[in-house]
């Protein structure tokens, strides 16, 4: 999926997130959602992130271990440590998970599980097309009402 169409849905995901936790600091807490939905695509060298870090993205095969759930640990545990927070641990987590949603109804999919196991999970939506296109439209129409709903 594209950057915009990760931000997009983790927007989503944090606007439903906030009804439901209403956390005491909401900016701190969309932001974090909003910042975690991207943040998988760092072991790609040319992504948004990844080029910012390139020596990730070298080192680690991208939609591997960052594209895991064994990562969703790696970044939320530290945030729920330091910041002594469930609500902006949970934040990371839903943020984190919304990309690898996402990721999971593309063609080249994910794999959940790695370096224990390569099995994939994918989809049929191939990035940067029409369908994805429709999809980012539908996402921003659905955040706006969210929007206006709260």
């Amino acid at each position: 999926m594209m950057f915009k169409t990760h931000l997009a849905f983790g927007f989503l995901v944090g606007l439903f997130l906030i009804q439901l936790f209403n956390p005491s600091n909401q900016i701190l807490f969309i932001t974090l959602v909003v910042i975690a939905s991207v943040l998988p695509d760092i072991d790609h060298p040319d992504s948004k992130i990844g080029k910012n870090i390139k020596i990730i993205g070298y080192l680690f095969e991208h939609r591997g271990f960052f594209h895991s759930v064994f990562a969703i640990i790696l970044f939320t545990f530290p945030v729920y440590y330091f910041l002594k927070s469930y609500i902006l641990g949970f934040a990371v987590l839903a943020g984190y998970a919304s990309h690898l949603i996402a990721d999971c109804i593309s063609i080249k999919g994910i794999m959940p599980l790695h370096p224990i196991s390569r099995l994939k999970i994918r989809g049929f939506i191939r990035t940067n097309s029409s369908i994805e296109y429709l999809i980012f439209i539908s996402l921003i129409i659905l955040d706006v009402i969210k929007l206006i709903r709260l």
